[in-house]
This record gives C-alpha cells, structure tokens and sequence, in this order.
C-alpha cells in the first residue's frame, strides 16, 4: 500500500524552485520529488561508505605524493 508524505514549512521561495523546476520536466511536483527520493535511495549511505573505505587496503602510489607537490611547488 502507498504511503503518504507531508513536508511541513518549506519556504515560498523553495517551493517556487521546486514547482518549476518539476514543471521544466514536465513532471507534477509529487512525482518530481518522489523521483529525487528514489534517487538518493539508490546512492549508499555515509556508513555504509565509511565500512567500505575502511575494508580497502591503502593505495600503493609509484611515487610519493610529498615528492610530487614539492616538485609542482619547486618548479614555479
């Protein structure tokens, strides 16, 4: 079953953006932002990003990033 959402408060400037932006799409404003919901669904969270960062082993470079800015520092 379909649920419902109220936001509260919004201001008229913000709802003025959004209904037109909505409107350039063609889309109503309920679709418009059940889009931009679903989309920010799709992306993972800051926890999940972070459990993943820190699952990765550390980058091995060829050259140290030191020697390369005290290069680019050195060579103005």
């Amino acid at each position: 079953m379909n649920k419902h959402i109220q936001i509260r408060e919004i201001p008229d400037e913000t709802h003025r953006a959004l209904k037109a932006r909505a409107a350039s799409e063609g889309m109503s404003m309920s679709d418009y932002l059940r889009r931009l919901i679903e989309q920010d669904l799709k992306r993972p969270d800051w926890a999940s990003m972070v459990r993943r960062m820190e699952a990765m082993a550390p980058a091995e470079l060829p050259v140290s990033p030191v020697d390369i800015i005290r290069e680019e520092r050195d060579g103005r």
